[in-house]
């Protein structure tokens, strides 16, 4: 048996799990300049939100629960590296080797719905004075705002706020207008423009591989005649377009997670000014976590983590905050986001 035919039956290489940990020493050994980075560790990057609530009398503040869900994904992972067939709701992959075509792979995100479909609501039953076809109208509705403010490349790219104003109550329009026009938001406080859209910081682009979205809607009476709230708890995933990938040390530097639990009012009926009638915002709150640029959050924009150039941890070296990707735990409160 020749020397090639020796190794090549050699008991470590025809294992496995061998083959695999060799193949993530390997790549991580051949980028020795990114050392440091293990030697200066702190947390992953993230940031609370609440969502201004706007209705007749007074602002609420609510926060309600996410139901996660999946679907099957038959991607497969960058460079000949298969991707496993379910993903941890709960991480993102520390270190592996990141493919733009497959760039949720390793990430919670993998298994998600492509745009608005991951939000998904049950079938429309009356409630109170609403129908079941003004049931399912809201809900309609509501996916059509989270459309427009989360996922519509009008907001996204160009900042024109314009159509997801334009679905709310003329009066409830009064008072969320103003909150979109304060850019940038400046003090890196809610609430600001971010509580209600999601719009990219100059000079970041998304990858056409997404947004990505999982959450439910439910609705229940609202505390007036004519009310109908609809509760809407989601998650959205980003995935940032990046020149050279091969440097890159995971997805989590490229893709972004914001969680958003919100509720909304539904009104209709003479007990409420023509004005009045329509969606109103009330309520919510939410996190932007894993992949965030600090500076551009500050003013209240989203870009990818590899805008940080003082970088110092590689991602997960904080641990993992499982509410960022898995609606089901409590909202993150870690705020470690802190620009330099």
């Amino acid at each position: 048996m020749d020397e090639e035919n020796l190794l090549d039956s050699h008991p470590d290489l025809m294992d496995p799990e061998w083959r695999r940990h060799a193949q993530t020493d390997a790549w991580l050994g051949a980028k020795k300049d990114r050392k440091k980075f293990r030697k200066q560790q702190r947390p992953r990057r993230g940031r609370q939100w609440g969502l201004v609530a706007f209705v007749l009398v007074l602002a609420v503040t609510t926060a309600v629960v996410i139901a996660l869900g999946q679907r099957s994904s038959d991607e497969g992972g960058g460079s000949g590296t298969p991707v496993p067939t379910t993903v941890n709701p709960t991480s993102v992959a520390q270190y592996a080797p990141v493919d733009l075509k497959h760039a949720y792979a390793r990430t919670p995100a993998d298994v998600w719905t492509k745009g608005i479909d991951g939000i998904t609501a049950p079938a429309p039953a009356a409630i109170g004075s609403f129908t079941a076809a003004q049931v399912g109208d809201a809900y309609a509705k509501v996916k059509q705002v989270i459309t427009a403010a989360r996922l519509d490349p009008a907001v996204l790219e160009r900042h024109d706020t314009s159509a997801f104003l334009a679905l709310f109550a003329k009066d409830a329009q009064t008072d969320i207008a103003p909150v979109l026009a304060a850019k940038p938001a400046g003090d890196g406080k809610a609430p600001n423009f971010s509580s209600f859209v999601t719009e990219l910081a100059d000079g970041y682009h998304l990858l056409d591989q997404g947004p990505r979205t999982l959450g439910t809607i439910t609705a229940h009476p609202g505390k007036e005649p004519g009310e109908l709230a609809v509760d809407v708890k989601y998650v959205v995933a980003y995935a940032f377009d990046h020149p050279h990938p091969e440097g890159l040390r995971g997805p989590s530097e490229i893709v972004s997670f914001v969680r958003s639990d919100e509720s909304y009012l539904v009104r209709q009926g003479k007990s409420f000014a023509a004005s009045s009638r329509g969606l109103w915002a009330d309520g919510g709150g939410g996190s932007f976590y894993d992949s965030i640029g600090c500076a551009a959050l500050d003013q209240g924009f989203l870009a990818p983590s590899y805008s940080n150039p003082d970088a110092t941890g590689a991602p997960g070296d904080g641990g993992d905050v499982a509410g960022a990707y898995d609606p089901n735990r409590p909202m993150p409160t870690e705020d470690t986001c802190t620009a330099k």
